[in-house]
């Protein structure tokens, strides 16, 4: 079985830490994100610079943070591959 690219929705592997950050970045309120590969997807409510605040479809939110001395992201796990839509 051949692996699928690293920036395919649905491949196994993290993607890199910038694809991550541009995306989570350039975010807005009312765009959906998916992480992690997790079925779960979540609305964007509010944005600033280094957070992303979403709710799911039954009103639990999650706030995705930037480290800013790492430059990684994290929501209640770190966040290794990011899907938006």
């Amino acid at each position: 079985m051949v692996p699928e690219p690293p920036d395919e929705p649905d491949g196994p592997e993290s993607q890199p830490p910038k694809t991550i950050t541009d995306r989570l970045s350039g975010l807005e309120r009312g765009d959906t994100v998916r992480v992690n590969n997790h079925e779960r997807t979540y609305e964007v409510v509010d944005t600033d610079t280094y957070s992303v605040v979403a709710e799911d479809g039954a009103g639990y939110r999650v706030t995705f943070s930037q480290n800013l001395q790492t430059g990684g992201w994290t929501v209640s796990e770190e966040v290794l591959r990011v899907e938006t839509g």
